[in-house]
């Protein structure tokens, strides 16, 4: 059985994770007023006129694109994404010729971020994370129809890591004091316009900030670079990641990519766990 293989793939996506638009409104009056009409008339009209921009003045203003600091990112970033509640995800994932993309939905919650995802390409499988619960389910984990119920409490085994992964406030948690930050220009992003950031984050602050063992920095570059689009209310809406990954005994590096979008915040979602009859533990997990 390949837990260890699925491991890793579903920590691969999970890091990646990571992890509304303004509304403006305005009326128009396109009548005028007779020449001829009365000075009732006319003060009637200026009443309205002035109704009228009283409302205008009252709607929303769409909110503008502005550039976040290196300090205000991450607190900028994780606030929005804790108001939205909620949020759908799609993320790609490649390496040795082999891809991988997850999507699903995801909210947060006072035991941390609730998921329901589903993955087609290297690994088919699906997962639903519920407080320090992960189930899986996937031809390769030899459990057939059923789910295979993980226990995420460890904070040091392999699966307590992944758990920290998924959670959007661990990785921002990285980002937040890069080493750079640069705003490249802004874009759209599935018809939103967002900022466009390069963010050079140390690998060694990475992995504290998740907890992971210092070793394992010599698993990663001497820098970790992200790109990522974030829109006028400060969410998350699209992210790219190149990696070289040094090969150990000095082989050729391993190239890792991955890339994802979030949309639909706020939008109400169902993240149940699965029925008690259709799930199992095994021994060692």
């Amino acid at each position: 059985m390949r837990v260890t293989s699925l491991t890793r793939r579903l920590g691969s996506a999970a890091l990646v994770l990571t992890m509304g638009a303004g509304l403006a409104a305005c009326s128009d009056d396109s009548g005028s007023a007779d020449s001829s009409s009365s000075a009732t008339d006319g003060s009637a009209d200026e009443g309205a006129t002035s109704e009228e921009g009283a409302e205008e003045s009252e709607a929303p203003a769409e909110a503008s694109l502005a550039e976040l600091s290196a300090e205000e990112f991450y607190p900028a970033v994780m606030e929005a994404m804790r108001e939205a509640e909620t949020f759908a995800f799609e993320t790609t994932s490649g390496a040795a010729g082999q891809a991988q993309t997850m999507s699903g939905q995801a909210r947060f919650s006072d035991d941390g971020i609730e998921m329901q995802a589903s993955s087609t390409g290297a690994q088919a499988m699906e997962m639903i994370l519920l407080g320090k619960a992960m189930y899986m389910k996937s031809p390769d984990l030899g459990t057939g129809d059923k789910w295979l119920k993980i226990d995420l409490s460890d904070p040091n085994s392999l699966f307590g890591m992944i758990g920290k992964a998924t959670d959007p406030e661990v990785m921002f948690k990285a980002m937040e004091a890069p080493k750079k930050l640069e705003l490249i220009g802004s874009e759209e992003v599935d018809g939103v316009e967002a900022n466009h950031y390069r963010i050079t984050l140390d690998p060694t602050q990475y992995l504290k900030a998740m907890e992971f063992p210092a070793a394992m920095a010599d698993m990663l570059p001497d820098e970790l670079v992200t790109e990522m689009w974030v829109d006028a209310d400060d969410l998350p809406r699209k992210f790219t990641q190149t990696m070289q990954i040094p090969a150990v005994g000095g082989g050729k590096p391993t190239t890792t990519t991955a890339e994802g979008t979030y949309s639909d915040f706020g939008t109400d979602v169902e993240i149940e766990e699965p029925p008690a009859s259709q799930v199992t533990q095994q021994p060692g997990m």
